[in-house]
């Protein structure tokens, strides 16, 4: 289920818990399942316009890419990367003009396999409101923008209700949110930083098994 993220906030709601306005508010919809196997737009506050939400397309592009988007992932899943391949991702390495982003959400889901069957939860903050991502983005030679989520290794809390995995979404504390967009954060620094930064309560329930997208 890493391919799966929800943002059922309101307009209103995202605002007032980013602090600043939606670039393009006509462009947001509430969506109880975004899926990574569809070219989708996402909320996203970025290291480069830290004073508007901006819209991004979930999966990193080549700056100089004019094909389909799915041609591309077919070839290459860049809908994530993980922390400890960061200094050996191909795809990032090639980018010019890769930065660090945050990906504006109200939950993930993930996945246990129990006797045979797969179980499904979704995964939000204790007060259910947004909370951020950590992620990566770049900028297209047409202006728009592509993002990758990272994916750091699963706490406890989360180890209880997956293990198809090892790793789940990085979840970025509104107080360190400054401070990841910054150029304060080497790549030598992430793990340590996501370590002591990411914690958030959590609200873990199960879910249908059979999720419609919406």
């Amino acid at each position: 289920m890493k391919l799966k993220i929800s943002n059922m906030a309101s307009k209103n709601a995202l605002v007032e818990f980013a602090g600043i306005p939606l670039k393009h508010p006509e462009l947001y919809k509430k969506s109880y399942i975004i899926t990574g196997k569809e070219e989708t737009i996402v909320p996203v506050i970025t290291q480069e316009n830290q004073h508007e939400i901006s819209f991004a397309i979930w999966g990193l592009l080549p700056e100089n890419y004019d094909e389909d988007w799915l041609e591309f992932q077919d070839l290459v899943d860049t809908l994530t990367v993980k922390i400890d391949e960061l200094k050996n991702n191909e795809v990032i390495d090639q980018l010019e003009n890769i930065n660090r982003c945050l990906i504006l959400v109200t939950g993930f889901f993930t996945t246990y396999l129990k006797e045979g069957k797969t179980h499904q939860y979704y995964v939000s903050a204790k007060n259910n409101t947004p909370f951020y991502l950590a992620g990566y983005y770049n900028k297209l030679n047409d202006g728009f923008l592509t993002f990758t989520l990272l994916l750091s290794p699963q706490n406890e809390a989360i180890k209880k209700y997956q293990n198809l995995t090892k790793y789940m979404p990085t979840i970025i504390n509104s107080d360190y949110k400054n401070l990841w967009l910054s150029d304060d954060i080497t790549l030598n620094h992430i793990e340590d930083f996501i370590q002591k930064t990411s914690y958030m309560p959590l609200n873990i329930t199960q879910v249908n098994n059979t999720l419609e997208y919406s």
